[in-house]
């Protein structure tokens, strides 16, 4: 039976980058909604053959994400040995202005659907191999920010969840997060392209706003055994921002 690392968002972003740079060492699972991207971040990775594509929609099935997690180790004689939940969206509103659907929507993806993974996961059939759980979390999680309450609550979520999650699963399999500040990714181009707000955003960061290698290599650094006495850290990289 052969060890996968699974990671959600594979399909852009921090999550793309993360499959291409893991791939040199690893094999990898890639999980998103949309199949034809998914498929061509596969084709980017070192050894595409050697890599799953496990096409889910992580809001609309969670009901069923459970069994369709097992169902796919099971089919394809697999088991996991590290997952990182990438997967996130971001919707920047007033609270007056949400709608239960709008939460619920950014919930299931930011936090619920890991559950859902998480709990597949930890089934005696695969409980064995597995090592490592890391999430993307957001700095918004414990710093304010207008716009982004919904957004931060579900974060603030994943940061609860990492502390209780390492202690319930200690020592075999160690729980972390990472806190990324304003990283350039698709889902951030639009305003950090825009030169006036990049520009505001910059006087924040005394490092200056990060790239998706920054956060890809710091997630690296948590799966290898020179991470092995960290667990339960929501592990803040941001470029000084959170030093103001």
């Amino acid at each position: 039976m052969s060890s996968y690392t699974l990671i959600t968002g594979a399909s852009s972003g921090i999550g793309e980058g993360l499959a291409i740079s893991l791939s040199k060492a690893k094999k990898l699972i890639l999980c998103g909604r949309n199949e034809f991207k998914l498929n061509s971040v596969k084709e980017k990775c070192c050894s595409p053959e050697s890599h799953f594509v496990f096409c889910s929609d992580l809001e609309k099935e969670k009901e069923f994400l459970f069994a369709k997690t097992n169902e796919f180790l099971i089919t394809n004689n697999i088991t996991i040995d590290s997952f990182i939940h990438c997967a996130g969206i971001a919707t920047l509103l007033p609270l007056r202005s949400f709608t239960v659907s709008y939460v619920n929507e950014i919930f299931d993806i930011n936090f619920f659907s890991s559950l859902e993974i998480i709990r597949a996961l930890l089934k005696k059939e695969n409980k064995g191999d597995l090592k490592n759980i890391i999430f993307l979390s957001g700095l918004w999680s414990i710093r304010g920010d207008i716009g982004n309450t919904i957004y931060a609550a579900s974060k603030g979520a994943i940061n609860s969840l990492v502390i209780s999650l390492a202690q319930e699963l200690a020592p075999r399999i160690r729980v972390n997060s990472v806190v990324p500040g304003a990283v350039m990714t698709p889902m951030t181009e639009k305003k950090l392209s825009d030169e006036s707000s990049r520009k505001v955003i910059e006087k924040d960061y005394p490092l200056g706003i990060g790239g998706i290698d920054d956060i890809v290599n710091y997630i690296e650094f948590l799966l290898s055994s020179k991470a092995k006495w960290i667990t339960g850290q929501n592990l803040i990289i941001d470029g000084g921002r959170s030093t103001k």
